[in-house]
């Protein structure tokens, strides 16, 4: 199909550009504190969401394109407050939930592959969100914004098992971003259903 071979048609172009300024918008607005279960640092949001659809209905790579120009447009409409180390770590972490279900649909395209796909990426987001965390964002966070005991002692005031940079992302960022991933999963899976026929009017097909 022409989509899926060219990802920079014009169309598809004007599409991205589309998603990513909802995705920013999601990003921006949309976000959601659990203030009595995860520290307030950690933010639920649905920008992942339009990053999906777009690997559904304009190319495997949309997505990739989607979550860049997403951070891009979140450091030009809105600039940043945490020293662009929450954009890179939203980025890799969203990176990592796409990766999955790019390479999936790549090869088949029915519902049970995007199910798998998605399911997988919320591995992939926990992983990745534990590795940048751990090595770049809270370090920066602790340079630039607070002492790291600060950080540490946010967490620990949810849960006392919390003493360490190691157990806070054991036991509030891993958990997090698997909270995260499976919420964002189902909406998404929810969305996809709803859009089958879009989908379909753009030439993809998804099987039940």
């Amino acid at each position: 199909m022409q989509n899926e071979k060219k990802l920079f048609t014009t169309q598809n172009m004007m599409r991205m550009a589309l998603l990513s300024v909802i995705a920013v918008l999601l990003m921006q607005f949309g976000a959601l504190k659990l203030p009595m279960i995860f520290p307030s640092f950690l933010e639920l949001d649905f920008s992942e969401v339009p990053a999906i659809i777009g690997v559904l209905t304009i190319h495997p790579l949309a997505g990739f394109v989607i979550v860049i120009l997403k951070n891009i447009l979140k450091v030009v409409l809105f600039q940043t407050n945490t020293a662009y180390a929450g954009e890179l770590a939203n980025m890799v972490v969203s990176l990592g939930y796409i990766l999955p279900l790019s390479l999936m649909v790549m090869k088949k395209r029915d519902f049970k592959t995007i199910t798998i796909g998605i399911c997988i990426g919320i591995i992939g987001l926990t992983l990745a969100g534990a590795i940048v965390n751990y090595f770049i964002t809270i370090p920066m966070y602790a340079k630039l914004f607070m002492p790291m005991d600060a950080i540490i002692g946010m967490g620990n005031a949810i849960y006392s098992g919390i003493v360490d940079k190691g157990t806070l992302i054991l036991y509030s960022f891993i958990p997090f971003n698997l909270v995260k991933g499976s919420v964002v999963s189902v909406v998404s899976i929810i969305i996809v259903k709803g859009l089958q026929p879009v989908i379909k009017h753009f030439g993809y097909h998804i099987r039940g």
